[in-house]
């Protein structure tokens, strides 16, 4: 946007009410919300924009620290704009990151602003467009994978359904971290859980809670096994499981 085009929009901006800028930003299609925030597709991602760096920066020193290796593979899942990705790929070796995200748009803006943002485009990271956890269309199999806040929007089939797919693309001994909002009452209990004081949990409603015991009877047969990682300095308390794959190479 030309630099006049832009003090103009910052201009009138100020003279509409909060409501009616809502219900604009509701309507336009989100090409059209870079005419007054560049940053627009950082809110696309849940929960506000408070944490993005933060967020994006822990999420790889905790892979780091659980040994991820420049020379390793890593699946990110709901990958968002590559807000933990941009990290991710500028220390991974070229080629070795790979991202799927439903949304189009999302990865689009990954493509034409946060890559060239942290000139980060030679390192060639695989972007696939995929609501169904289809991994084997990347066509490479990884050493770790995450999915940092996307088991707290998804009923248990979804994460049944991205189980069986991580298998398919998950090497032998491959990790798979993944956060959830934790019940720690059991299956039984159908009550709310406060996480933190902005975030409400529930046992059949985005945001989801799930109890251990329902996600290692979900991951049974599909060749992944579950173990309890706990805190990891979450701001919101999501909790970290982590799903191996069974076997080792040889």
């Amino acid at each position: 946007m030309a630099p006049g085009w832009q003090g103009f929009v910052r201009s009138a901006k100020r003279h509409v009410p909060v409501g009616v800028k809502r219900r604009i930003r509701r309507t336009l299609p989100a090409r059209y919300r870079r005419l007054w925030d560049p940053n627009w597709h950082r809110s696309t991602v849940r929960g506000n924009t408070a944490f993005w760096d933060e967020l994006g920066r822990l999420q790889l020193d905790y892979l780091v620290e659980q040994g991820l290796q420049p020379s390793d593979y890593l699946l990110d899942v709901g990958c968002g704009p590559l807000r933990a990705g941009v990290h991710f790929i500028g220390y991974l070796e070229p080629g070795h990151y790979a991202g799927v995200d439903k949304r189009g748009d999302n990865l689009e803006r990954a493509r034409k602003v946060e890559l060239p943002r942290h000139g980060l485009e030679a390192k060639q990271p695989l972007l696939l467009v995929n609501g169904a956890f289809e991994f084997s269309k990347l066509g490479q199999t990884f050493d770790y994978a995450i999915a940092q806040s996307v088991f707290t929007h998804l009923p248990l089939n979804a994460i049944a359904r991205c189980l069986v797919e991580m298998a398919r693309v998950l090497r032998p001994g491959g990790e798979f971290y993944a956060t959830i909002y934790e019940n720690p009452h059991g299956k039984t209990f159908l009550g709310e859980i406060q996480q933190s004081p902005r975030v409400t949990s529930y046992y059949d409603r985005d945001k989801y809670h799930y109890d251990l015991a329902t996600l290692r009877g979900v991951c049974e047969g599909t060749g992944l096994t579950l173990s309890y990682e706990g805190d990891w300095g979450h701001p919101d308390n999501q909790k970290m499981i982590l799903f191996t794959r069974e076997g080792a190479d040889g």
